[in-house]
């Protein structure tokens, strides 16, 4: 995932098999696994900020593309109503 001294200290994920992070459609335990890996990070916030930015595929920041595209449509109406 995100390495390297932008982002401060060394990702949870840095000794996890990657593909952890790109389950297959449905695979909620390997998602929910992913996700408790992510819940111990401590650049958890960048990394989300990276995938909410770039459109990533996989876990990134404890979140799934679903649920990060949910975010950014709540952040595109709060946009709107202002």
């Amino acid at each position: 995932m995100l390495t390297g001294p932008e982002f401060g200290e060394r990702p949870a994920c840095a000794d996890e098999d990657p593909e952890l992070f790109f389950p297959e459609s449905g695979q909620v335990a390997q998602i929910s696994e992913a996700k408790t890996v992510c819940l111990s990070c401590p650049i958890r916030r960048a990394c989300l900020s990276y995938a909410l930015q770039h459109g990533v595929q996989g876990v990134w920041g404890g979140t799934t593309e679903d649920e990060r595209r949910a975010m950014r449509r709540g952040a595109s109406s709060r946009k709107a109503v202002a």
